[in-house]
């Protein structure tokens, strides 16, 4: 089951919507099939559009919806 980015992206904001956070492993289990190296760059991809936040360094990286200002 290949995921398009577009829908790994929705994937990620539903889980977000639901959780308030998500670290690589939550969206690696979700997404089987995708390497954690592709989700991690899709993740830091969307901190820099502003879409996320990071928080953490390296295994212990969180991520979260950027609250709109």
């Amino acid at each position: 089951l290949g995921y398009k980015k577009d829908n790994r992206r929705e994937t990620i904001l539903k889980m977000l919507r639901a959780k308030g956070e998500i670290t690589i492993k939550d969206v690696s289990y979700l997404m089987s099939g995708i390497s954690e190296k592709t989700l991690q760059r899709e993740l830091l991809a969307m901190v820099k559009e502003g879409i996320l936040a990071k928080e953490g360094e390296r295994r212990w990286s969180r991520y979260l919806l950027k609250h709109e200002a």
